[in-house]
């Protein structure tokens, strides 16, 4: 493998590991991606230009490994809008910016490499060359929590106005159901969660955030003291399939 593209699979296997919030392995060797499945994007970061292409089925199986989707439950479109949030996520972190090309823009040039995540093997292919404005490279976009973000491309917009119905968990405990029915006035149930602990707060089945209760105008409030990597967040899609 070129030494170009050698020493930007580093940067990729930790910005993509860092988005799952799970330890991957990305090693230059592997099959390539068919090209009739591909799901191509490039990433304009300062000094270079990365063209990566992966198969959209493998794609799928990552995704569910990661538990980013359930297995079986996504199509094309879900698989391809979630693999471009990680991409973009992972282009803000560097310094840059991501869209998706069409499946014939990648260059034959291209060298495959292998994206490993438990059972899963994602095959890729990666073409760097030089970029020609560097200078004009966009500064990472920042989240709530301080971290860069990104957005996938596509449809993904149509998807930012749907309503989802969000809780807070204060903790949890397990009850036997003789207990469950003991249950009456005046008795307390002792949470698993400490006074000083953070909330969660939850969309679907997915924790999105933590932080803590506050009083707004007479109503209970959270105020966010840490929240979920991107793609974590878009796990709660699930709830609206």
């Amino acid at each position: 493998m070129k030494e170009g593209a050698r020493s930007w699979l580093g940067k990729l296997e930790a910005e993509i590991a860092r988005e799952l919030g799970q330890p991957v392995a990305l090693a230059a060797q592997g099959d390539a991606p068919e090209a009739s499945r591909s799901l191509v994007d490039r990433i304009e970061v300062p000094g270079a230009r990365l063209t990566v292409a992966v198969d959209s089925e493998d794609a799928a199986a990552f995704l569910a490994e990661a538990r980013v989707i359930e297995a079986g439950q996504a199509d094309a479109e879900m698989v391809r809008e979630l693999w471009s949030g990680i991409v973009a996520s992972v282009a803000a972190r560097l310094g840059g910016k991501a869209a998706p090309i069409a499946a014939e823009a990648l260059e034959a040039t291209a060298e495959p490499c292998a994206l490993r995540l438990g059972n899963a093997v994602l095959r890729m292919a990666l073409d760097v060359e030089a970029a020609e404005n560097e200078a004009e490279a966009p500064a990472p976009v920042r989240d709530a929590g301080g971290s860069a973000a990104g957005r996938p491309a596509g449809n993904f917009d149509l998807l930012l106005e749907v309503e989802l119905d969000a809780s807070v968990r204060f903790g949890s405990r397990e009850l036997e159901l003789k207990d469950l029915l003991e249950l009456g006035p005046g008795d307390v149930v002792e949470l698993d969660r400490n006074v000083a602990d953070p909330v969660d707060l939850i969309v679907g089945d997915r924790i999105v955030a933590r932080g803590e209760v506050v009083l707004v105008n007479g109503n209970f409030g959270l105020r966010v003291i840490e929240v979920a990597e991107p793609v974590r967040r878009l796990e709660s899609i699930r709830c609206i399939a």
